[in-house]
């Protein structure tokens, strides 16, 4: 299902209402987040920076949902948010692990990097899909609710963890 809704053939109100796929699918995303992250920082690092991801997506996607009246489809819409990220990050893992043995300085570095800007893309369209659904709204709304989404999330996490400070 996870993958359907990837390829936006279905939308979260055709998951079923789970805690229990929604815990799991939750628990995924961290650990790939997890795992994605450790290629980038230290440990410790890692492991706070996915966990804020994880808790700042499942938050934003409550406040929306509640702000439009419809915090009771939170569970089908987390669990897709989650299930449908951890569809992409398996798909990232292999270019990210190419990514960073390439190093920044080798000019085959653009390969991979071009390959997860696309997948950056293709989040945005998923995640769009998502919320359009969830929010009954347009492709457009979820669109850019996803990119301002994917700014707050990605803004957080470069301030708190990518800093000098």
């Amino acid at each position: 299902m996870f993958v359907d809704i990837c390829r936006l053939r279905i939308g979260p109100q055709d998951l079923p209402t789970s805690t229990t796929l929604l815990v799991v699918s939750l628990l995924a995303y961290l650990a790939l987040a997890i795992v994605l992250s450790l290629l980038q920082m230290p440990v410790i690092k890692s492991l706070l920076a996915a966990g804020l991801d994880t808790l700042l997506f499942a938050a934003l996607s409550y406040f929306l949902l509640w702000a439009r009246l419809l915090a009771n489809r939170w569970v089908q819409t987390c669990t897709a948010l989650a299930g449908s990220g951890v569809v992409l990050q398996l798909i990232a893992l292999p270019f990210m692990i190419w990514q960073t043995r390439l190093g920044p300085e080798n000019s085959m570095a653009i390969v991979p990097t071009a390959f997860m800007m696309a997948l950056l893309f293709w989040n945005l369209v998923v995640v769009g899909h998502i919320l359009r659904h969830a929010l009954s709204t347009t492709m457009g709304a979820g669109a850019v609710l996803a990119t301002v989404y994917m700014f707050i999330s990605m803004s957080i996490i470069r301030i708190l963890f990518f800093t000098g400070t």
